[in-house]
């Protein structure tokens, strides 16, 4: 892009330079000035749909990844089963007390 910029600055040095010599000439006066404007008129254009597609863009990208965050597994969808193998886990790593156990297997039970 910075290659782009550059040129585009340089062909305006060149158009505004022509511009400069040739408005001394009574007949191309005229032309050489709708041809610049012209010219600075294009490239503003084409700066502002460049910025829009880049802010739409942006927009569509933040929106995927709030998307994914909202589709994250909730622990509530897993089956009685697999919340049942977790808690034996957690017994058998010794991270709940045996009373934390059975009433949270009760509650399992219940939900069912």
């Amino acid at each position: 892009m910075s290659y782009i910029n550059r040129f585009t600055g340089v062909a305006c040095s060149v158009v505004l330079a022509s511009a400069t010599l040739t408005a001394s000439l009574p007949l191309q006066a005229g032309n050489t000035g709708a041809f610049v404007g012209g010219m600075l008129t294009s490239r503003v254009l084409h700066n502002m749909s460049a910025r829009t597609q880049a802010e739409q863009d942006q927009a569509y990208y933040a929106q995927q990844q709030s998307q994914q965050v909202q589709q994250a597994p909730v622990s509530s969808t897993q089956s009685t089963e697999q919340k049942l193998d977790e808690l034996n886990k957690l017994a058998a790593g010794g991270y709940i007390t045996p009373e934390e156990y059975k009433a949270k297997k009760q509650a399992i039970i219940d939900a069912m």
